[in-house]
């Protein structure tokens, strides 16, 4: 795991285990008793953040080896989706902007078609870019 991700889980665990300690938790408890339940709440969510990136490893290596033996057209799909699209729908809303400057005919986007084109941006040029950061930290 990155430094990076343990301490904002950390910070925002850390931040929700003292809330809560401070208002359910019974007066009777002793300070010791409090920060055992606040360190414990913390590992377990740890070990929760653990074995979900886990899942996430092991889907993406069931993914590669289930296109093994996959013919060459779904090879090139399973590789290119992600990128085409965003690169079309970055395409489209380069078009949005420049079109005026140019004399062509402007495309009105609803407020859905806008929405959904920043979602496709920042998905996947944010995810590409915490997939290239996480694993510069893990080979750093």
């Amino acid at each position: 795991m990155t430094p990076v991700v343990g301490d904002i889980i950390q910070s925002t665990v850390g931040n929700v285990v003292n809330r809560l300690v401070g208002k359910f938790l019974p007066e009777s408890m002793s300070e010791e008793e409090r920060e055992n339940l606040k360190l414990e709440a913390r590992r377990l969510s740890m070990e929760e953040y653990k074995t979900a990136i886990a899942d996430v490893q092991g889907a993406r290596k069931l993914a590669s080896d289930e296109a093994i033996g996959a013919p060459g057209w779904a090879k090139v799909l399973t590789v290119t989706h992600r990128p085409v699209w965003s690169f079309l729908i970055l395409g489209l809303f380069a078009w949005t902007v420049l079109a005026p400057y140019f004399g062509f005919e402007q495309m009105v986007l609803s407020e859905i078609h806008k929405d959904i084109i920043q979602t496709v941006i920042v998905f996947y040029f944010g995810g590409r870019t915490v997939e290239k950061a996480t694993a510069s930290l893990r080979s750093g």
